[in-house]
This record gives C-alpha cells, structure tokens and sequence, in this order.
C-alpha cells in the first residue's frame, strides 16, 4: 500500500512537466518547433452572424507551444469541392512556451483590411518563423456556421 501511494505521488509531481513543449532550450542557430496545436471549438458562431442566443461560442482559442521566441504566421483557407482557397492570415508574436491565439473570425488580407470569413469550412495553417528559420507546418479545422435563421 505504501508503495503504491508513494508511485502516484511521483506521477502527480512529474506530470506537469511531461506537458511541456521542451524540457532544454535549442541549440543556437536551430529554427524554432510549433507543436501541440489544439483548438477549444471545431465549430463557432461570431458575432456579426448573430441575431438572438446561440448553443454555438462566439469564438475558438487555438493553443500551441513554441520552444524558442518567435513569429507564427496563421493562413487561414476555405475548403470547397475544388480545394483549398486563400482567405486571409493572422500574424502574432510568441513566446517560448505555450502560446494562446482567439479567433472570431476575422482576419487580414494581402493588401491588410480586416474581412469577416463568411460561412464555411477552413483549415488553419500555423507556421513559426525566426532569424533561423521555420517550422514544418501544422493545421486545425474550423468551421464557422451559417447565420441564424428568422434573424431580423
């Protein structure tokens, strides 16, 4: 019975570090990792499609960790019967460790003015970029919902 409290307590004290994105800092010279990418809702309702109480969050919070400081560059793109279409990106700064973007739906264009995505399917695609280098890139699915209908 000992044994076995004293093996759970260990377990309770090294899972917090299990979670981490990298237990040792990088070489120098080393591009940086985007790993762990997670998001809280593969389906949101933003608030310019709204008109009265929804089930549906008004926004999703995608979580990553990077194992060194470093630029993430988000293209987000539709999923239509043809493939995948550009729609705009997101550009953020992180830091080493787990980072946090929300997403309500409305990102950048080329020329910069912010666009409303419409309804639809996308796939967001994270890369992470320093004086180094980048990383491979990763993806998560969304979808944004279509507006309510009976809206005024």
């Amino acid at each position: 019975m000992r044994i076995t409290i004293i093996s759970i307590a260990l377990l309770a004290l090294t899972a917090p570090a299990l979670a981490s994105a990298s237990p040792e800092p990088p070489e120098p010279g080393t591009p940086p990792s985007l790993t762990g990418l997670e998001r809280t809702s593969g389906a949101i309702l933003p608030s310019y499609l709204r008109c009265r109480a929804s089930r549906l969050p008004r926004k999703t919070i995608f979580s990553f960790f990077v194992n060194q400081n470093a630029t993430v560059t988000v293209v987000f793109k539709r999923m239509t019967a043809g493939g995948l279409s550009g729609r705009g990106r997101l550009v953020r700064a992180a830091t080493t460790g787990r980072n946090r973007l929300r997403f309500v739906g409305v990102v950048r264009t080329a020329q910069g003015a912010h666009r409303r995505l419409p309804p639809g399917r996308y796939r967001a695609f994270f890369t992470s970029s320093n004086e180094f280098g980048s990383s491979p890139t990763s993806a998560a699915g969304i979808r944004i919902a279509q507006r309510q209908r009976r809206c005024r």
